[in-house]
């Protein structure tokens, strides 16, 4: 079975050394713009010998940033990278502001 969370966030981690990436959400953010993720889904499809076909995978991920251009910024530098990966942005939203936060959530799909 194929685990994706190494090979997210170690491309994740190529867009830009200044931006914070995790797969969970600090009690505060000290650096920003921040990329969180996770795996939404991981599943499997089985052939008729029971051994794994292909799987199906959704990576749920938020953005945050001080504005709204560099999270849609952001974003589409996450889409790149993600699509590069065979990852399919299937949604993005901006998300209502939390103080002074913009934030962006996006899922991603691709079949392993």
């Amino acid at each position: 079975m194929y685990l994706p969370k190494t090979d997210i966030y170690n491309n994740l981690k190529t867009i830009n050394d200044n931006y914070y990436v995790a797969q969970y959400q600090p009690p505060t953010f000290n650096t920003l713009p921040a990329i969180i993720f996770r795996v939404g889904s991981n599943t499997i499809n089985t052939d008729l010998d029971n051994r794994i076909a292909s799987q199906d995978i959704e990576i749920i991920l938020d953005i945050y940033a001080n504005d709204s251009i560099t999270a849609s910024n952001v974003l589409s530098e996450v889409e790149n990278t993600l699509r590069n990966m065979e990852y399919r942005m299937t949604y993005s939203s901006d998300i209502p502001n939390i103080g002074n936060l913009h934030h962006i959530n996006a899922r991603f799909y691709t079949i392993a």
